[in-house]
């Protein structure tokens, strides 16, 4: 099996810059966000059809960005 209807998209969750790229195997959707900075995997979800895949995706995806905790560290460049 290969792959169908790939998309991408990217956008801001809760202030976090995320891509989110669905594509449809066979007769499932997979949907997956990944953080645009660094690249790293925060939720993948799979349903039926791609609103689900999608909608479950999302609810992972801000559940998890919600409880990460932002630092500034207030570093500063030659002083």
């Amino acid at each position: 099996m290969r792959a169908e209807d790939w998309y991408r998209r990217e956008f801001e969750l809760e202030g976090w810059p995320v891509k989110l790229t669905g594509y449809r195997i066979g007769g499932a959707y997979l949907a997956e966000i990944e953080s645009t900075d660094s690249g790293a995997t925060i939720a993948r979800a799979t349903g039926k059809t791609q609103a689900e895949a999608e909608k479950d995706v999302l609810e992972t995806a801000t559940r998890r960005v919600l409880r990460t905790r932002r630092t500034d560290l207030g570093l500063t460049v030659g002083g």
